[in-house]
This record gives structure tokens, C-alpha cells and sequence, in this order.
């Protein structure tokens, strides 16, 4: 998804940028979990040993009330449990999978390597940090700093240094990049509409098609805002962008100038592109005095890559069973654990 953004625009990078590393909180494939069976809980035959005898709970204080009336952690984290637990219960799962499959091969993560990554992500967005706060993590992701440490940084470089061993930097490699970047691009203005919207994009196609004006008010009026608040413009797309935008490019640069590309599904909604024009290759900067960046820019893409892999193979590992279920549990996620639990499903779906 950064690779993406990276050749989509600014406009997009806010949306797009971070979702490799939040997507271990918004994976819901199968369930994901690191850590043994809950204490208490007796797993289904053939999913594991049974755990080991309830604990006594924790009778740590929080606080008292009438002077000696003591409430204690337990008590507070059950409440917390109904109150959110639902909600955050995935992301601390896919955490605990992480850190367990990081402990196992030695691989740690200091603070300094996680302010430096946000920095980074800072720099790539062109806001301070208190911007960033304010309008990524708490608007778009309801979290705060302490939070995305936790649970997006710190698992985001655990499961990259797992894949360091998989990249393929040659010089090869790193020749497309160069190309990608630093070659022949081509301009274009992209309208994105929500699946179900195909009656009402070809009621206006033609017009789209034939009419500068009209391709133009459809831009600056389509559903997403950001790209609507651009009249659709992104950022020019070189060869070789990767598999995120493979297609995209192909179609880029066949179009000629001028010309509005067929109705293309995205998985997620439909997309026209229309081409404006070129950008000629630099000849300003060659392949040796930027190699350095190069590889810096190569790892980066082929974590993109890398990491989602890993992350699945991780829970494949896992084979986790959630008794406390997801906010967003699939009914395939359901089905699955009422298989494991020998319950019925029905009864799982009403909990």
C-alpha cells in the first residue's frame, strides 16, 4: 500500500501510506493470536493441550472508595473487556503473534528504531508530529502516539526483520527502480466510484469520453474527497511501479494524450483514467550517484510486499482461537470456531 500511495500522490499518502503496518490490527482472514490458550478455557479436541488451572485474579488496587473499599484490576479490566474488548481484542492478538514469533528468533526492537520510523512516516506525510497525531492517528485511526507505538511501529519492524532475509536487492532490481523513478512518466486525472455504480458510470461515460468539461466536473464531484478536491490529478506514474499498480501503469501509458481508459474494476470500486500527458526522462541523474537511495527505495517495496506474506504465514502458524470474538468477526470466522469449540454456530453468532 505505501508503494502505491508513493505513486498515487500526496493526496492519497495519508490514506494509504501506513496501512502496511496497520494492517495487523485489521487483518481478519482467520483469527490471530500469539499466546498459549487462556487460562481457564479447554480447547476443542485436536486444537492443543489443555491449559492449566484458572489463576487467582489480580487483586491489585486501582483505587478505593468509602476509605477502604478497594477496586481492583481485575474488576477493572473485566469492565474494560465489555466496554471495548470486542473492538481491540484482534489488534492485541495479531500483536501477541508477532512479539511471541519475534522472541522466538532473537529479534528486538528498541525504542530509537520506533521514534525513527515515525519521524519517517512524518516526513513522508509533510506534517510535524503534533499534525500527525491530531489528523492521522486520532481522526483516521482513533489512536494515540503511545498507541500506534505499540501496536502498529513496533510489530511493523518485528515482522520486517523477519523478511530482511527474503529481499532480492541486485542491480537488476534496482535498475527498474531507477527507471521508475527517475524515467519517462505519464500525467493522468483518475475518477474512482464505489462498486454498485456501474448503471450510473455508463449513463455518463461517453460524455466523459468526448468532453474535457464534463470529464472535469465528474473529477472534481466524485465520491472520494481527496481526490475530488485535485479534479482527480495524481501523481505521475513511471514504468515499473510495482504489483500494486501494475495495471495502472500499463494502461497509462498506452492511453494517448487526451484519451479515457475503459472502466477498470479495482476490487473495490471502478476507476477511469484519463491521460494528460508526459514527463520525459531526466537526464540529469544517473544510476551510480543515486544507488544508495535506490536500495533504500527497493527494500522498502519488496517489504510491501514481504510483510503481508510473512504476517500469514505467522497465523498459519498461530492457529488462534478466539473465545472473546472480534468486532468485525467474519461468519467463516464464526463457523470455524464453533467447529473448534464443538458448539453451534448459531449460538456463537448471538454472543
Amino acid at each position: 500500500m505505501r508503494s502505491l500511495s508513493r505513486r498515487l500522490g500526496p493526496v492519497a499518502a495519508a490514506a494509504l501510506l501506513l496501512a502496511t503496518g496497520y494492517f495487523f490490527g485489521s487483518q481478519s482472514a482467520d483469527p490471530l493470536a500469539a499466546q498459549p490458550a487462556a487460562k481457564g478455557v479447554v480447547p476443542a479436541a485436536g486444537t492443543g493441550p489443555a491449559a492449566a488451572p484458572p489463576a487467582a485474579g489480580d487483586k491489585r488496587v486501582v483505587a478505593y472508595i468509602h476509605g477502604s473499599t478497594a477496586i481492583t484490576r481485575e474488576e477493572f479490566g473485566d469492565y474494560l473487556i465489555q466496554l471495548i474488548g470486542r473492538e481491540r481484542v484482534r489488534l492485541y492478538v495479531n500483536r501477541r503473534i508477532i512479539e511471541a514469533a519475534a522472541a522466538q528468533r532473537g529479534i528486538t526492537v528498541t525504542p530509537q528504531e520506533v521514534e525513527a520510523i515515525i519521524e519517517q512516516d512524518c516526513a513522508k506525510l509533510g506534517m510535524d508530529r503534533t499534525r500527525f497525531v491530531e489528523t492521522v492517528l486520532a481522526q483516521k485511526y482513533g489512536k494515540t502516539l503511545q498507541e500506534w507505538r505499540e501496536d502498529v511501529i513496533k510489530p511493523r519492524l518485528m515482522v520486517q526483520a523477519m523478511c530482511k532475509s527474503q529481499l532480492n536487492i541486485t542491480d537488476a532490481e534496482l535498475k527498474k527502480v531507477y527507471d521508475n523513478l527517475y524515467g519517462e512518466k505519464v500525467v493522468c486525472r483518475v475518477i474512482v466510484w464505489p462498486e454498485g455504480s456501474k448503471k450510473d458510470i455508463l449513463r455518463v461515460y461517453d460524455d466523459l469520453r468526448k468532453s474535457d468539461a464534463a470529464f472535469d466536473a465528474a473529477a472534481r464531484s466524485q465520491p472520494l474527497k481527496d481526490l475530488a478536491a485535485t479534479g482527480g490529478k495524481v501523481d505521475p506514474v513511471g514504468r515499473h511501479s510495482g504489483p500494486g499498480t501494475a495495471k495502472f501503469e500499463e494502461i497509462a501509458f498506452r492511453l494517448k494524450d487526451g484519451q479515457v481508459s475503459e472502466m477498470i474494476d479495482t476490487g473495490g470500486g471502478l476507476m477511469v483514467i484519463k491521460r494528460v500527458g508526459s514527463v520525459p526522462a531526466r537526464t540529469d541523474v544517473t544510476f551510480e550517484s543515486v544507488k544508495a537511495q535506490l536500495v533504500t527505495e527497493l527494500t522498502n517495496r519488496q517489504m510491501d510486499e514481504l510483510v503481508p506474506k510473512m504476517f500469514a504465514k505467522l497465523n498459519d502458524e498461530a492457529k488462534p482461537l478466539f473465545i472473546l470474538a472480534p468486532k468485525d468477526e467474519t461468519r467463516q470466522e464464526i463457523e470455524d470456531r464453533s467447529r473448534r469449540l464443538g458448539v453451534d454456530p448459531a449460538a456463537l453468532e448471538k454472543k
